[in-house]
């Protein structure tokens, strides 16, 4: 009688694993399928090996990915759990099914784009809060320099990228791309105003990150708005030759990028 409840609870346990997406060969007794992941922890892994896949360009925008069968094969797993995280990268717009043609990499967008640096960037918030920090540190400076130091063609160069950043926005949709360039524009041109190269120079290094940081965050609930009157008033404060207005607008300006990076990041997308 024992003998028979052990064959039951084997059984019971095999089955249990093969739920979960875990290979039936692997679950052969109950200790062993304790010891596997659950169907959600595979739909994790899954869905993180096929972004990683995507973000380090072993498979790029329109070209083909693995069959079910070769990533079951890969990771060690069913083909059911597969099917799930396929199912939500596509719903991200990362994944294109074409039926009998197989899964593909989804052609590059701005919303696609956005959610693979979201990711990205959720992984990496400790260099994210860095960059911020730096940008705290020192660009209050390089606004109030540039109100001390600006020329008139340095402020007559501000104005334009400003006048351009409102055109681009002017449109429907809005020009993200360009006003992506003219915010990282803009911040350079302001410590080129400074009149310090040191300054310029450090700025113009970490335009990378800061256009990563752009991307995060311009599409955040009523950022765009914002992000225009914080730079027209900006500009204003230093044509004005107003060093500590010029300061403690840009102090603002990147309190509220702060917020908006972080409220992106946390899912607060606020589209």
């Amino acid at each position: 009688m024992s003998v028979r409840a052990d064959q039951v609870g084997d059984e019971r346990a095999a089955a249990s694993v093969e739920a979960a997406g875990v290979a039936p060969e692997r679950a052969a007794t109950a200790g062993d399928a304790a010891a596997e992941p659950s169907q959600g922890a595979l739909h994790n892994r899954i869905e993180r090996h096929v972004r990683a896949m995507i973000e380090t360009g072993e498979v790029s925008p329109g070209e083909r990915l693995p069959t079910e069968r070769e990533l079951a094969e890969r990771l060690g797993v069913s083909r059911m759990p597969i099917r799930e995280a396929i199912r939500t990268l596509s719903a991200q717009g990362l994944v294109e099914v074409r039926g009998r043609r197989g899964m593909f990499v989804a052609p590059r967008n701005v919303d696609a784009t956005v959610e693979q640096l979201t990711t990205v960037m959720m992984r990496q918030r400790a260099a994210l809060d860095e960059l911020l920090a730096v940008r705290r540190l020192l660009e209050p400076a390089s606004a109030q320099w540039a109100a001390a130091r600006a020329d008139e063609a340095g402020i007559a160069r501000l104005r334009s990228i400003v006048a351009r950043m409102e055109a681009a926005s002017a449109v429907e949709p809005p020009d993200y791309d360009a006003l992506r360039a003219c915010d990282t524009e803009l911040h350079v041109e302001l410590a080129v105003c400074s009149g310090n190269a040191v300054l310029r120079r450090i700025l113009e290094a970490i335009q990378d990150l800061h256009d990563e940081q752009i991307v995060t965050t311009q599409r955040y609930r009523g950022r765009l708005r914002q992000t225009l009157d914080d730079h027209r008033r900006l500009v204003d404060a230093i044509a004005a030759r107003d060093p500590i207005a010029a300061h403690d607008l840009m102090l603002e300006h990147l309190a509220r990028t702060e917020v908006a990076a972080h409220g992106r990041i946390d899912g607060d997308a606020g589209r």
